[in-house]
């Protein structure tokens, strides 16, 4: 008996020294289920913009710069850089980071997967200013670009500059197959079910192990209805839910298991039209319909009075840089005013289609439709996948919709890319010749009270051109089992899941 006691002491032991062993190594948080309303799109950095792809790819791919609570650039792969002059960055990276195939990366990868990133779609006008990308040595690499570019930075935290190996993306690209992507990153690909879900392992051989994965693997389940994310949590299925619906947020108030996270967003709600579109290419028009949109109403159908009403035209938060909540004070909801706005505009009305992929959006364009029906705009309201979006955009198969911008903090990074460039995430389709100086004026310089004013400038002139309708910022809420540690948000989503553990 005594040596079974001992025997059975022995095992405890080594099963507790193994347990031990595995809390060291930064990886034993478990193995996290986060839920989602929206399937990533592609593996291939440069071929989309939307943000449920980036948050996705970003824990495969490193890049040069990650980005902080206000999605400023914070550096990852780059372990020094400098401004070399105003039209000069040298950028490091450290020394000896494995790829998940066991090669080394280099600046020669570096500078492959950039030069993608400048030819691809995603990306669009934040490398315009980009002029080459060269390699300097075997860890440096110089950014030369056509003028100053501030925000050169922040650009580089764009999911579009992740760091494809060269091999890798060379393979991918000849065999048409982006499957199973291999980067730096914290986690190593390990399947994924379209429409379903997606799951990643932790990299044991990550570059930087002070700061490594502390968890086993991420499992992003993807679930469309609001209300079903929310039971995923609270049932234990799931232990973060980063698309909260508002709908439920007196409903896990009080829950003890569960915690919910709150931080003010940059996220822009916006109603958007194709001012290329005959019924909207008359900004008396697209004023009168800015007019005519109760934002109050739309706030409390899309997240439930959760956020601050806004009454911008060119998607700049409260807090970016230069932001004006109402330019001009030129808009409000008035009826009446919208209504001798279409009468000058010389329009009795019109039938068209608003276009939705989110339930938020839709819950909004409901309240949008009986507002547009007192000018004598009949709208209707379609859903569609959001894979399909870009696809319908580009065709100019949507003259109405709501969606969402997560706004950076710093113009430059959005407005180029929103309204002089044609394609990519400029939505609506808006292009005018003297707004082309306006912004480059807040890109010429390192002075952040000079690029304030110019981008104040760049809001008074488009609140009369009203490309789109900006209806207010949310609150960004994540749902979690209450006692999942690591929890953290930035203005545009809940990020940095690697540091989720238990």
């Amino acid at each position: 008996m005594k040596r079974m006691i001992c025997t059975l002491l022995a095992i405890a032991l080594i099963a507790t020294l193994i347990a031990a062993c595995g809390n060291d190594s930064g990886s034993s948080g478990g193995d996290i289920t986060i839920v989602q309303a929206l399937d990533m799109v592609s593996w291939d950095p440069i071929n989309t913009s939307d943000l449920s792809n980036g948050y996705v790819i970003n824990n495969v791919y490193s890049k040069l710069f990650t980005f902080d609570e206000k999605i400023n650039g914070i550096p990852e792969l780059t372990r020094e850089y400098s401004r070399v002059s105003d039209t000069e960055w040298h950028f490091t990276i450290y020394e000896n980071v494995k790829t998940h195939d066991g090669n080394i990366l280099t600046a020669d990868d570096v500078v492959h997967s950039l030069n993608r990133t400048k030819g691809g779609s995603a990306i669009g006008a934040l490398f315009a200013p980009v002029e080459e990308i060269t390699k300097v040595n075997e860890y440096t690499v110089s950014i030369k670009t056509n003028g100053p570019y501030p925000s050169l930075p922040t650009a580089l935290t764009h999911q579009a500059t992740c760091i494809v190996p060269k091999s890798y993306s060379d393979y991918a690209e000849a065999n048409d197959d982006w499957s199973k992507p291999i980067g730096t990153g914290r986690y190593t690909f390990g399947s994924r079910l379209i429409g379903d879900n997606i799951v990643l392992n932790s990299f044991d051989d990550y570059f930087n192990q002070n700061d490594k994965a502390l968890n086993n693997s991420l499992t992003f389940k993807i679930i469309p209805e609001g209300s079903a994310r929310t039971i995923a949590v609270e049932t234990g299925d799931a232990d973060l839910n980063i698309d909260f619906s508002t709908m439920d947020y007196n409903m896990v108030q009080g829950n003890a298991d569960l915690k919910l996270h709150a931080l003010e967003s940059q996220t822009v709600w916006h109603l958007g039209m194709d001012c290329t579109n005959p019924n909207f290419q008359n900004p008396l028009v697209r004023q009168a319909i800015s007019f005519a949109i109760d934002r109050v109403s739309t706030l409390e159908a899309g997240h439930n009075g959760h956020g601050t009403v806004m009454y911008n035209s060119s998607t700049l938060a409260p807090t970016c840089l230069g932001a004006v909540v109402n330019p001009l004070n030129m808009y409000e909801y008035n009826i009446d005013k919208a209504k001798a706005l279409m009468a000058q505009a010389g329009v009795d009305g019109f039938d068209t289609e608003i276009i939705v992929f989110r339930d938020e959006a839709q819950r909004i364009a409901t309240v949008i439709l009986a507002n547009l029906a007192e000018i004598g705009i009949n709208a209707t309201i379609t859903r569609i996948e959001n894979a399909v979006f870009p696809a319908m955009l580009e065709a100019k198969e949507v003259p109405m919709f709501v969606t969402s911008w997560g706004a950076y903090c710093d113009p430059d990074m959005f407005l180029t890319r929103r309204f002089i460039n044609s394609g990519g995430v400029n939505r609506s389709h808006y292009f005018n010749e003297d707004l082309i100086p306006l912004v480059m004026a807040g890109r010429a310089s390192f002075d952040d009270n000079v690029r304030a004013g110019a981008y104040v400038t760049v809001q008074e002139f488009m609140a009369p051109e009203a490309p789109e309708v900006d209806l207010y910022v949310s609150i960004m809420f994540a749902l979690a089992r209450a006692d999942l540690k690591g929890v953290e948000i930035n203005v545009e989503r809940p990020h940095n899941f690697y540091k989720l553990h238990y």
